[in-house]
């Protein structure tokens, strides 16, 4: 379970297996909460978790396809 660990960074793009310029972007937008005592930026591991599930997409039933009729003469 997750708990309120501060964690950098490049611990959050290892943890959820992308790029540090993503979590960083995230970050600029404000969808990613993030403290910065010091120098150094640290992110909440409950706020990283809630991140990560708002990104979550769902699987979407996907039908046929819809047949195209051609019409000859117009």
């Amino acid at each position: 379970m997750m708990r309120d660990n501060p964690i950098t960074i490049d611990e959050a793009a290892k943890l959820t297996k992308c790029s540090y310029h993503t979590i960083h972007r995230a970050i600029k937008k404000g969808d990613l909460a993030a403290y910065k005592p010091g120098k150094t930026v640290l992110i909440l591991e409950k706020d990283l978790a809630a991140w990560f599930q708002s990104k979550r997409v769902l699987a979407v039933r996907i039908g046929r396809p819809r047949r195209r009729i051609k019409v000859y003469g117009e």
